[in-house]
C-alpha cells in the first residue's frame, strides 16, 4: 500500500490464525433476497475516531465450537474519503453484508497495512507508526444465524487514553498507534425496511473495556478531521 509496511515487533505472539487463515470479504447487499443456505446478514459501521489518508481494516475470526479461532477470517474496510467533498470515514456508515453462519470474534485492526497483523505488529507508513492491534482473546464477538439479521454495531478506531481532547495538544501524538484502540458502539438508526422483516440474531457480546465513550453519531461541525473529536453535551445520548 503506497509507502505502507509492516514491521513486526521482536516478539511474535501469534499463532496459525494471522499467518493461515483464509481472508474473505463480505458482499454487501441491498435486500434480504438470494442469500444463499448457511449464511446470515450483518450490519456493520466500520470508522474511526479521527481522519486518515489510508484505508482502515477490520478482522473477525471464525469461532470454533470449542472456543479457540478457526480457519476462516471476515475483513470489513472503510476508505478515507475526501473530507473536503463532504466523505469521510469518521461517521456512522452502517452496511449490511451476507455473512456464513457462525461465530467470529475481532481479530485485529489496521490502518494502511491491508494485512492481518499478528500481536506486535506495527504500521508504518510515511515514518509514522498507525494505529494497529491484534486481540488474542476476550474481544467483542457476534453471532450469525442462516437467513437471521445480527446487529454487529458500530465498531470505531478510537483514541483511548484519558485526556481531554478539548484541551490537550494532540500534535505529537495524532499518529500514535499505541494512543487508539478498536471500541463498540451500538448502531441508534433504525434497521433499513428491506431488512425488518427478518429474524433478529443475538446481540454481540462486547467485555466494558471495548465499550466506546463516543456519544454522537457524526463528527461535531467545527471540529477538525485530523484530530480525535468529543461529543458536545446537547448530543450526549446514548
Amino acid at each position: 500500500m503506497n509507502l505502507a509496511s509492516c514491521l513486526l515487533a521482536l516478539f511474535l505472539l501469534v499463532g496459525a490464525t494471522s499467518s493461515q487463515a483464509e481472508v474473505i470479504e463480505p458482499k454487501e447487499i441491498k435486500s434480504g433476497k438470494g442469500i444463499k443456505p448457511n449464511e446470515g446478514i450483518i450490519r456493520l459501521s466500520v470508522r474511526s475516531q479521527r481522519q486518515f489518508i489510508e484505508t482502515a481494516y477490520l478482522y473477525f475470526v471464525q469461532v470454533k465450537p470449542d472456543g479457540s479461532d478457526g480457519d476462516e477470517v471476515l475483513r470489513f474496510e472503510r476508505g478515507a474519503g475526501v473530507p473536503v467533498m463532504g466523505t469521510n470515514m469518521i461517521d456512522v456508515k452502517a452496511k449490511y453484508y451476507r455473512v456464513p453462519a457462525g461465530k467470529y470474534r475481532l481479530l485485529a485492526y489496521t490502518v494502511a497495512c491491508g494485512a492481518v497483523p499478528p500481536p506486535g505488529a506495527v504500521c508504518f507508513f510515511g515514518g509514522k507508526p498507525l494505529p494497529t492491534e491484534a486481540y488474542v482473546s476476550g474481544s467483542p464477538a457476534f453471532e450469525v444465524s442462516h437467513g437471521a439479521l445480527t446487529d454487529a454495531g458500530d465498531f470505531v478506531i478510537e483514541y483511548t487514553k484519558e485526556v481531554d481532547l478539548d484541551k490537550f495538544d494532540l500534535f505529537d501524538d495524532r499518529f500514535s498507534d499505541d494512543g487508539y484502540g478498536v471500541r463498540w458502539r451500538a448502531i441508534k438508526a433504525g434497521v433499513r425496511p428491506e431488512f425488518a422483516s427478518l429474524p433478529v440474531g443475538p446481540v454481540p457480546a462486547v467485555p466494558p473495556q471495548f465499550l466506546s465513550r463516543i456519544e454522537c453519531e457524526q463528527r461535531p461541525k467545527g471540529k477538525l478531521v485530523q484530530f480525535p473529536f468529543r461529543c458536545p453535551p446537547a448530543d450526549a445520548a446514548r
